[in-house]
């Protein structure tokens, strides 16, 4: 596993001046500054220059340890000499972006046999083409138009997904039925009276909407544990109860694993819970670091793929980058470092993260829920046993933002105001230098934000 000896870390403000000015100029020519709603920052970003094991540096010598990791893709951590060694040998090679190679047949073996149940699978580029699939084979499959998801999941970015991923209080109804509610977009009601919003972690009511919609119900959508919403695992009980309600009405259910896939364990959400779903979608964790997503399950369903078996009415898959030979072997070099032992590296290493913050809050006695599975983790600001989307949304978000900022003056880069991830670059002294500067940020000043050169509009 690539572990680079560990650098020391600042524990005073440190300067940005640089990515100050970096950040000057970007105003000029990205809305915000940024390229991507994921890369903003309070006040500004910091402009990276190398990334190295769990390690990220800054334009102005700033070093840090990372626990954003692109937003979870990075489960090795930063170059990886499995996962760089790969890459140079298909550059080497010359293939162009659509090409059938041995390692795309490998890759899908590897994946199979770690998740059984998806019997036939495709590659695709991001997350969000990879749930639409999803949703085209069980539309066809079923006959059936609606779709359902669950209040606080985030499915992509195409809009019939982009419901309910957040809402204010006064707007998203009643907690056992909740609202259609935009999300930052410009939605036709049209088009979101197609999606059925659904509560997590209440089987109850949960399965009484499905049950009420369920003659025109294609698919529900489901994350084993809700990422964006802060790493809230779902109940034992209440996967097997959506399992057995769809399952009761034919409606194909899919569990979204572009977070959890490989980050719970080599089997997933699915090998967690002991659930097998009839789709799964995989990303981030699935391409080591670059682009590669995969939705796939019972060889019945991925059937209406193909245009041999339905030549007049076969749903239709495909895309430029659908399977880029680079993005294959890095997936490839992924799985296989984790099932070499990085994998069991990776939960030693969540499970003493959440530990070490639940004592931390405990201690201070801080109205603090820390949730998590697997190599992922959060600290909710909140009296609630944080179990729904509501409970995570009604946490102090501003809190946990402002510790965020103030970590990196410890040396910290999180996914501000968002979960934790690990990469098996990681280290228990990593993880113990995390857990003791949250614990400093906290008794100082309650997670106040260090002083930061601010940006003139």
């Amino acid at each position: 596993m690539n572990r680079p000896e560990r650098t020391p870390f600042a524990v005073t403000a440190p300067s940005f001046a640089r990515s100050q000015a970096l950040h000057a100029r970007a105003l000029q020519v990205f809305p915000d500054g940024v390229g991507g709603y994921s890369q903003a920052r309070a006040p500004h970003p910091l402009y990276l220059t190398r990334a190295e094991g769990a390690r990220l540096y800054d334009v102005d010598g700033n070093a840090y340890i990372d626990f954003m990791l692109g937003a979870g893709p990075a489960i090795l951590g930063h170059q990886h000499p499995d996962i760089v060694s790969a890459v140079q040998a298909v550059l080497g090679e010359g293939l162009p972006n659509i090409a059938v190679t041995e390692r795309q047949v490998e890759l899908a073996e590897t994946i199979q046999r770690m998740m059984p149940s998806l019997e036939r699978l495709r590659f695709l580029p991001t997350g969000t083409e990879a749930v639409q699939a999803a949703i085209r084979v069980a539309r066809r499959a079923t006959g059936r138009k609606l779709i359902a998801k669950f209040e606080g999941a985030y499915h992509g970015q195409a809009d019939n997904v982009m419901v309910s991923v957040a809402a204010p209080a006064d707007e998203r109804g009643p907690a056992a039925a909740p609202a259609r509610v935009p999300y930052h977009c410009m939605l036709p009601e049209e088009l979101a009276a197609l999606t059925v919003v659904l509560p997590y972690n209440d089987a109850d009511a949960a399965c009484a909407l499905i049950e009420r919609h369920a003659k025109d119900l294609a698919i529900v959508l489901m994350e084993p544990m809700l990422g964006f919403a802060g790493a809230v695992p779902a109940t034992r009980e209440f996967v097997h109860a959506l399992r057995d309600v769809t399952a009761r009405h034919g409606i194909v259910l899919a569990l979204d694993e572009v977070i959890t896939g490989f980050r719970v364990g080599l089997g997933g959400g699915q090998g967690h819970y002991g659930v097998v779903p009839d789709l799964t979608i995989l990303g981030k964790a699935i391409g080591g670091g670059l682009p590669l997503a995969a939705f796939g399950g019972r060889a019945e369903l991925m059937q209406w793929l193909s245009a041999t078996a339905h030549p007049h009415d076969y749903v239709f898959q495909s895309g430029t980058y659908s399977a880029l030979p680079l993005s294959l072997a890095a997936g490839l070099a992924t799985l296989r470092a984790l099932e070499a032992g990085g994998e069991a590296h990776l939960l030693k290493l969540g499970e003493r993260a959440r530990e070490g913050l639940r004592r931390v809050v405990a201690d201070l006695g801080l109205p603090t829920c820390v949730t998590g599975l697997g190599s992922l983790f959060h600290l909710h600001f909140t009296a609630a046993d944080v179990r729904s989307a509501r409970e995570a949304e009604d946490a102090d978000h501003a809190k946990i933002r402002r510790l965020h900022e103030a970590l990196l003056s410890h040396g910290l880069y999180f996914y501000a105001g968002r979960l934790g991830f690990l990469c098996t670059a990681h280290t228990e002294a990593d993880i113990d230098h995390m857990v003791a500067a949250t614990r400093a940020v906290l008794l100082e000043d309650g997670g106040a934000s260090p002083q930061r050169p601010s940006v003139a509009p």
